[in-house]
């Protein structure tokens, strides 16, 4: 019997193991195939025990000086996933991906905050579009939720009398948090919750009568960064603004970390928080006596 091949083992594993992974996850992991796909065309061609340990280190140092590391751990795990189910299915007997490095020349993807006054424009913008879609956008900007937290919520998960959001599916066990909220959250919620139209759907944002995708979601962020005339907005950038408003308002850092699932603080603030010319000018005046 011929050895299954790389790609044969990719799509079967596609099909077999990945429903109990998160969406974005999938998304994730099928951008990375498909970007070693195309560096390396002839990868999926090779039979599961023809690829080495050097050979893909090499691949990985060559993608190092093209993608950041972000991308290159993705594939990393991809492949480190697919071939520790091929071991247990003895398909093949080693594992090239493990002990791989990312190259310390890759690129750390900098994923900015909106200013402030691109914020207001974002505001304004997003006010102008159906209720929902307004409110969605508003909770992931005023709450640090990642798209797909927003998107698995349920009437369930808001406690109104300790005015918390209970986020149960989360990227990581950390993830799993109680959301404090202020009223301008609380009060969006409750304005949803009396839209007779939705009283049948578990979800709090759902459009005709179904969950409200994390796709749907970048698709109107998208838009209203473009009535905003922003050149680039995505869930993920509103919740990079998210952390970087709240550290200018002097919000404690373990704090911030705890409100957006984190473990590790310093990562927050080096990842997350944006901090701009003004700001930094504002925060020497306290040594001003001037001020």
């Amino acid at each position: 019997m011929k050895e299954m091949t790389i790609g044969m083992w990719l799509d079967e594993w596609f099909k077999v193991y990945v429903d109990e992974l998160s969406e974005n996850t999938v998304r994730n992991y099928k951008d990375a195939r498909r970007r070693i796909s195309l560096a390396y065309p002839n990868l999926e061609t090779l039979a599961l025990s023809e690829l080495r340990p050097v050979a893909f280190q090499k691949m990985i140092n060559e993608l190092g000086k093209k993608y950041s590391r972000s991308t290159l751990c993705h594939i990393r795990v991809l492949y480190n996933r697919i071939y520790k189910t091929a071991i247990m299915n003895q398909l093949c007997m080693l594992n090239p991906a493990q002990g791989i490095q990312i190259p310390k020349y890759a690129s750390v993807k900098k994923v900015e905050a909106l200013t402030i006054d691109e914020q207001e424009a974002f505001v304004n913008a997003a006010a102008k579009l159906p209720v929902m879609e307004h409110f969605a956008l508003m909770t992931l900007l005023l709450t640090g939720l990642r798209c797909a937290e927003l998107s698995c919520l349920t009437w369930e998960d808001w406690d109104k009398q300790l005015c918390v959001l209970i986020v149960r599916k989360s990227k990581t066990e950390r993830g799993k948090r109680e959301i404090p909220l202020i009223p301008e959250v609380s009060g969006m919620l409750t304005y949803l919750e009396t839209r007779k139209s939705w009283h049948d759907c578990p979800f709090i944002f759902a459009r005709n009568g179904h969950q409200v995708m994390p796709e749907y979601l970048r698709y109107i962020c998208k838009k209203t960064g473009r009535i905003a005339r922003i050149s680039h907005v995505t869930p993920h950038i509103l919740r990079h603004s998210f952390a970087t408003r709240m550290i200018e308002r002097g919000a404690d850092p373990k704090s911030l970390s705890m409100i957006i699932g984190h473990s590790n603080v310093a990562f927050t603030l080096q990842r997350y928080v944006t901090v701009d010319r003004q700001h930094l000018a504002d925060q020497m005046m306290l040594l001003s006596r001037q001020k």
